[in-house]
């Protein structure tokens, strides 16, 4: 099953907006950043956004179902 977490945004600051991701996540060995990593974030308009490296050439990413257990 795909690493899944829900949650809420906090208000924005002036020129941020922040998103935790629970140690659970960033620790399991399908995440693929480590500490000071670089990375790129793209938005898709009205769905959502994505996180990858900066030299992923990645057009699109297929998502798994939302697994209603953690809504």
């Amino acid at each position: 099953m795909a690493l899944q977490f829900a949650d809420t945004f906090d208000e924005p600051s002036e020129s941020t907006r922040r998103v935790y991701i629970p140690a659970d996540i960033v620790t399991d060995s399908a995440f693929p950043f480590g500490p000071g990593d670089p990375y790129v974030l793209r938005v898709s308009r009205h769905e959502g956004f994505a996180v990858t490296p900066p030299d992923s050439d990645r057009e699109t990413i297929d998502l798994p179902p939302i697994n209603p257990d953690i809504l």
